[in-house]
């Protein structure tokens, strides 16, 4: 980074601490997706569901927490007029972060055996992970993944990690799976990053490393990723859809926002201030940014995000 704050010849970094609250995705009926992340996908609804908008935890993670909030997007599109629809800004995946590699396989197991009811596309061994891909029924991108150990992992600088995308052996993933009952999403399951659909790769380095103050942490071809601290990413981007796409629309399906979450006010406000130094529109939720506890901003595709504090 090289964004100096405030003239205090520091690049600005957000705080340590900052991670991947939850996603809120636009989606055709709530139902649908419902049948999806409760039923095959294991997450526990949070209150009561409408044909509006739906919450969903993960088992034992209480009723504050929810994870991923559906809600019915304005626009409806089947699955055939989306496909025909022009490549758009937004959302490549959000991934799912489960606690340890038992619970991967535990989920590939299920999977496996309810497979007529999924769209899987995949899995992959990141060096830092090991991931499987799936679309729900709205063709959002959804990772499950899990984090190896910090020390297998392979740095390249104070900052920068090595990741890669290598066969994942699924049959050895299956052998290790030790449920016999049904499978829930486990307690402390969070959302470990968001990976983007973008037009332009340096413009977003600057918005996410510059002005967020992200580490850019790892290139991939027509990709970068950034992270808080010394994780591998919270948020990548890319241009795999080409650099001449069309802005981000959080009222279509797919993603309407996802929520970055820092760990206090003080954090919050550091971050509010450097906003307004780079003289980003900020929408709160009051009339006074001072004494909001949560913003959103647009990022140059437009896609939105809202930070929040604890």
């Amino acid at each position: 980074m090289s964004d100096l704050h405030h003239g205090t010849g520091k690049a600005f970094e957000i705080s340590p601490r900052t991670s991947v609250a939850y996603v809120k995705l636009r989606v055709n009926d709530i139902q649908r997706s419902l049948d999806f992340y409760e039923q095959l996908l294991g997450f526990e609804l949070i209150g009561k569901v409408s044909d509006e908008n739906g919450y969903l935890s993960a088992s034992g993670n209480g009723n504050e927490k929810y994870l991923i909030h559906l809600s019915k997007a304005v626009n409806e599109h089947t699955i055939s007029k989306r496909e025909r629809l022009e490549k758009r800004a937004g959302l490549f995946h959000f991934a799912i972060l489960l606690p340890n590699r038992t619970y991967l396989a535990n989920v590939f197991r299920h999977l496996t055996e309810n497979s007529d009811k999924l769209y899987f596309e995949g899995a992959a061994d990141h060096l830092v992970s090991e991931s499987l891909y799936l679309r729900d029924p709205d063709t959002n991108g959804v990772e499950i993944y899990r984090d190896k150990n910090q020390s297998e992992w392979k740095r390249t600088g104070e900052f920068q990690v090595e990741m890669s995308t290598e066969r994942l052996d699924l049959d050895q993933l299956y052998q290790e799976a030790d449920n016999f009952g049904s499978w829930r999403m486990p307690e402390n399951t969070t959302i470990g990053h968001v990976h983007l659909h973008v037009s332009n790769l340096s413009g977003s380095k600057k918005f996410y490393s510059e002005i967020l103050g992200l580490h850019h942490t790892c290139t991939f071809p027509g990709a970068y990723f950034f992270a808080a601290d010394l994780y591998h990413h919270h948020v990548a981007t890319n241009t795999w859809l080409g650099t001449d796409i069309q802005e981000a629309n959080s009222e279509e399906l797919g993603l309407d926002y996802f929520t970055l979450k820092l760990p206090a006010k003080p954090d919050f406000s550091k971050l509010l201030q450097q906003l307004r130094s780079k003289k980003i529109e900020i929408i709160s939720d009051t009339n006074d940014n001072g004494n909001s506890n949560s913003i959103f901003i647009h990022d140059p595709d437009q896609i939105k995000i809202q930070f929040t504090h604890l």
